[in-house]
């Protein structure tokens, strides 16, 4: 029996900005919130603190589960955390495996970008980003939240 793959997220307020990581592979740029999969043995909020500080530079502090994204149709699970910012300015830093992406081709930039914004701009997953952006402006008071998709009705486009 295959174990499902778990991925943690971060989701990082600072005032009225959300720290999201700027991609641009081969001329398509997007954002994406910073997270990756979760080690052996190591709790899923570990392992948001430890992607937090891999991919930005920032120390954070878990607050609560906000989303859990499944997908039905492949092994594969999304954690969601909202956190609240310790310290640090967004930047690869040297232990980053990322920090050689920065070039014509490939950018992978953590930065912090204003909550207003947020609608306008490609975040994935998209369905996520809805949920944050509406939830934001009831201090989430309305989550957890599940959702279960199929890979292939994820949208692609705003």
């Amino acid at each position: 029996m295959n174990t499902p793959k778990i991925r943690a997220v971060g989701i990082l307020i600072k005032t009225d900005e959300l720290l999201l990581i700027r991609r641009n592979e081969d001329g398509k740029e997007f954002w994406v919130l910073p997270g990756g999969g979760v080690e052996k043995n190591e709790k899923v909020e570990d392992a948001v603190i430890r992607e937090i500080e891999e991919e930005a530079s920032i120390k954070c502090a878990v607050i609560k589960l906000l989303y859990t994204h499944q997908y039905s149709d492949i092994k594969h699970q999304q954690f969601y955390y909202l956190c609240r910012y310790v310290s640090g300015t967004p930047q690869l830093g040297n232990f980053n495996e990322f920090q050689t992406m920065k070039n014509g081709n490939h950018v992978y930039e953590p930065t912090w970008v204003k909550i207003e914004k947020l609608p306008k701009m490609l975040i994935y997953p998209l369905e996520i980003r809805d949920w944050l952006v509406e939830d934001y402006k009831n201090n989430f008071k309305e989550t957890p939240r599940t959702k279960i998709l199929r890979t292939v009705n994820l949208r692609q486009k705003i």
